[in-house]
């Protein structure tokens, strides 16, 4: 009882203080967990073991962060992406649902993986210098390419169903035939999206190019620009075809964008120092986070939580547990990584449900879709840090603006699931 309140309170606290600016995420990553870990009475020596865990599966992905907000800034800053922006401004004519709707399109095939962290890598840096051209909130092309991500993000090679049908003891291929439907339904949802954000975006004046930055001028290379696009290639054909670190195939990324664009050690130095306060920030809350993430998996304060929502549930709501959970999953996702998601607090509501007739795939479904409509704003997945590091946004902004599409569309999937039988009510 005490371990699941205390996860309750935790959460809550989190949420809390990061919506409303209280605190920065790295002190709350830290300071929540340890105490909780402390009030339930596990000693320092197991609360060691358990960062040290938790830090573990971080460490890779906030070494990789310097690198990459690093190497797409230098890229930035001489000017790769202008081409591609002056010709995608010329296709959209200045229409910003054209826009959106290639984010759409471009996250769809980004995704096609199911790596968020790949789509990020494609969709954003491309995206944003274009969005400060034409004027359009990064926050609504972060918006549209997250929507877009959780729902391709069911794919059967992806992290939900890949862990869902090891759970299910069955082919993950099989499992996404049922996820189609639901999947398709939500690829229209992404649409509607684009086109009512760019609805916004054109109201608050979106559309006009802005004046260009003299200052940011003075750092264009339009000379290198082949070899910044070729450079550029042979990263991303490293990363899909290599086993090398992603960490190190930016480092070289960087040393070969930063020798030949600014030669001078002066430069070099400088254009590191512009952007080094993006990614010492990031980074510190990426390897905070891993603190989170130890604790809150190594002490069972996950499924505890999940059996205490479980219990107190009415009699009259015991048999429609499966959709509760897909209810509440937008909130859960939150909070709880992958790993405790889908081979801790899944079984536990296949079990439960079970009792009533609810099929093991209905229940995996619903939550499945619940619990993925927001996993790109987690705190406990480093993968949104990501996002974060190459967009610029904060995570308290994303999460304002982008929990409540998701999760609708995530609640028109699970509904769209319930009338064609998928789901099981």
């Amino acid at each position: 009882m005490l371990l699941a309140l205390t996860g309750f309170v935790m959460i809550g606290l989190l949420m809390y203080f990061l919506l409303k600016g209280k605190a920065i995420p790295v002190t709350l990553f830290v300071v929540l967990p340890i105490i909780g870990a402390l009030i339930n009475g596990f000693g320092i020596a197991d609360i060691t073991d358990y960062i040290k865990s938790g830090v573990s599966t971080t460490w890779g992905m906030a070494a990789l962060f310097v690198f990459v907000i690093t190497y797409f800034g230098i890229m930035t800053d001489v000017g790769m992406f202008d081409k591609l922006v002056k010709k995608l401004i010329k296709i959209a004519n200045g229409r910003v649902l054209g826009i959106l709707l290639v984010v759409v399109l471009v996250s769809i095939l980004g995704h096609l993986d199911g790596n968020s962290p790949t789509t990020y890598l494609i969709v954003i840096p491309a995206m944003a210098p274009l969005c400060k051209k034409l004027n359009i909130r990064i926050s609504t092309i972060m918006m549209v390419c997250t929507a877009t991500i959780t729902v391709m993000n069911l794919v059967p090679w992806g992290g939900v169903l890949n862990r869902q049908s090891i759970t299910l003891a069955m082919d993950s291929n099989e499992l996404w035939h049922m996820y189609l439907p639901l999947q398709i339904c939500g690829l229209v949802c992404c649409v509607g999206l684009a086109v009512i954000m760019a609805r916004v975006e054109v109201k608050r004046g979106a559309g006009k190019i802005d004046v260009v930055d003299e200052a940011a001028a003075k750092l264009l290379r339009p000379k290198l620009l082949w070899y910044n696009v070729l450079l550029t290639v042979v990263v991303f054909v490293l990363l899909f075809t290599t086993k090398l670190p992603n960490y190190f195939i930016f480092m070289l990324g960087c040393v070969f964008a930063l020798v030949v664009n600014f030669p001078d050690p002066k430069e070099q130095e400088a254009r590191l120092a512009a952007h080094a306060p993006k990614a010492i920030s990031l980074v510190a809350t990426v390897l905070a986070a891993g603190v989170m993430v130890g604790i809150l998996n190594n002490t069972g304060m996950i499924v505890a939580m999940a059996e205490f929502i479980i219990n107190i549930l009415p009699a009259a709501l015991a048999k429609h547990l499966h959709l509760v959970f897909a209810f509440l999953g937008g909130f859960i996702g939150l909070a709880v990584s992958p790993d405790p998601l889908y081979y801790g607090i899944l079984p536990v509501l296949i079990e439960v449900c079970g009792n009533y007739g609810i099929p093991a795939t209905s229940v995996a479904i619903a939550f499945g879709v619940g619990a993925d409509s927001c996993f790109t704003m987690a705190p406990v997945i480093t993968s949104t840090y990501l996002g974060l590091a190459v967009s610029g946004m904060s995570l308290k902004d994303v999460m304002k603006t982008n929990f409540l599409p998701h999760w609708i569309i995530g609640l028109i999937m699970i509904v769209f699931g319930c009338l064609i039988g998928t789901i099981v009510v």
